[in-house]
């Protein structure tokens, strides 16, 4: 997990949590009456041990959400890559193929339970965390706890809205069930930036946590077509910094990087290339950024293995954010505007040497990156550069979103993004371009179904 940072001034956003909601929500038996050590009230939170607890617990979950679980997901980043062209299944749960061929049941698929629930849980534990913290401490305006909280409550409302259909519900749970109800899709990413705002609003917000707002704000802006507002959002991060999820054994599946575990170790994963089609040539471009090895035969005893070679333990590192993130969102708004999206993406390939064992400090990547010249059309710059996201950004949870945004602003048709025609272990591939609300979410009485399909 990440670190309680000591906290630097910043400016000040009143009543930043009160903000927030308003976005998101519209006598017994005394032998009964016992106190049990072993469970945890409200009141023993609101202590300073007690706060520090919901705090690291809630970061827990965050990133078991995103990057961890092994034995179940892996994460939001790693199974929302299996849906796009990085990653091909190479085990047997049925859930998880569904997935990998775009066409995800509602009812009975647990693996998607799982990952929704875990998002949601991890989502309401971030935002409680920080309303408790507020109304408990002394002096809310130099506890740097409260922006970190919201920073990461921020990025799970982008996973919902990079990943999910249109309609996602969001509740709470305090005393009883708030049943919420659904958002659009860019309620959910302006949900982000609220979030992000109020961090980065923030007295106490410390430099890595405010970099870490700016990255997800200007993530979010990307997906509602606000590039100029996501430029100035980022543009002081610099290339060199990089915020990572930590991960160890101390409390497997939970706390174990899920790519690892899911990749080399289990065999139920395996790097793609050129997947139905439409998919990048992840392995055969042996592009630095994406280095892999042949390592046999996938768990279903069929399909080949290939590692992401930047993750050789469970304890690995993964780059939650960096400035290299930071200067791809620069490229992709100059390239909009017709400024210099060559010359940024060629700075950021000149400087792999530095960057790839930043990114990846457990297991650094090596070799070099040529100058890229600039295609004809626009079509073909628009494709070159989104496969420099997608190899900068391989695994890290973007691409799914990324494919979606070529169709929903670049005009692109579904199947001219994602992995079409035949799939490898029978049958054809789907049509999902996202990911459904799975069925137990329907015991919340605002929800029916998705709102649309629409990427």
């Amino acid at each position: 997990m990440t670190k309680h940072t000591t906290s630097h001034a910043r400016r000040v956003l009143p009543a930043a949590l009160a903000a927030i909601a308003a976005l998101s929500l519209g006598g017994c038996d005394r032998l009964l009456e016992v106190n049990d050590p072993d469970i945890v009230t409200p009141e023993n939170l609101q202590d300073e041990l007690g706060l520090q607890t919901l705090r690291n617990g809630a970061l827990s979950n965050f990133q078991e959400a995103w990057s961890a679980g092994g034995w179940n997901s892996g994460g939001i980043a790693l199974l929302s890559g299996l849906m796009t062209d990085e990653w091909m299944h190479s085990g047997t749960f049925p859930t998880r193929q569904e997935v990998d061929r775009r066409e995800i049941q509602i009812v009975g698929n647990a693996t998607m339970e799982n990952i929704f629930f875990q998002l949601q849980r991890a989502r309401a534990d971030l935002e409680r965390a920080a309303a408790r913290i507020e109304a408990s401490v002394p002096t809310p305006t130099d506890d740097d706890r409260i922006p970190e909280m919201l920073a990461y409550a921020g990025l799970t409302y982008v996973g919902f809205g990079e990943n999910y259909c249109s309609g996602v519900p969001f509740s709470e749970t305090i005393d009883s069930i708030l049943y919420g109800d659904p958002l659009t899709t860019a309620q959910m990413f302006e949900q982000a930036v609220a979030h992000f705002d109020a961090a980065l609003g923030h007295p106490a917000a410390s430099t890595d946590i405010e970099y870490l707002a700016r990255i997800g704000k200007g993530r979010a802006l990307l997906s509602l077509d606000r590039a100029a507002e996501a430029v100035a959002a980022v543009g002081v991060v610099p290339d060199d910094w990089v915020w990572y999820n930590y991960h160890s054994n101390v409390a497997p599946p939970r706390t174990i990087l899920g790519t690892y575990h899911l990749n080399p170790e289990a065999g139920r994963w395996s790097v793609a290339d050129g997947e139905g089609g439409n998919g990048l040539a992840f392995r055969t471009s042996d592009d630095p950024r994406v280095p892999w090895s042949d390592i046999g035969i996938g768990f279903d005893s069929e399909t080949p293995l290939y590692q992401f070679d930047v993750y050789q333990a469970r304890t690995d590192r993964f780059p939650l954010a960096s400035g290299v993130e930071a200067r791809l969102i620069e490229a992709e708004a100059a390239l909009e505007s017709g400024g210099d999206w060559l010359g940024i993406l060629n700075g950021l390939r000149s400087s792999f040497a530095t960057l790839g064992p930043l990114l990846y400090p457990d297991n650094p990547p090596t070799g070099t990156l040529g100058v890229l010249a600039a295609p004809g059309s626009a079509t073909a710059r628009e494709d070159m550069l989104f496969a420099e996201r997608a190899y900068w950004l391989y695994n890290t949870g973007h691409r799914l979103g990324d494919l979606r945004r070529l169709i929903r602003q670049y005009g692109r048709g579904a199947e001219s993004v994602f992995p079409t025609g035949t799939y490898p272990k029978g049958g054809s591939y789907g049509a999902d371009v996202n990911i459904p609300v799975p069925q137990p979410e329907e015991n919340n009485p605002n929800f029916t179904a998705c709102l649309d399909r629409n990427p």
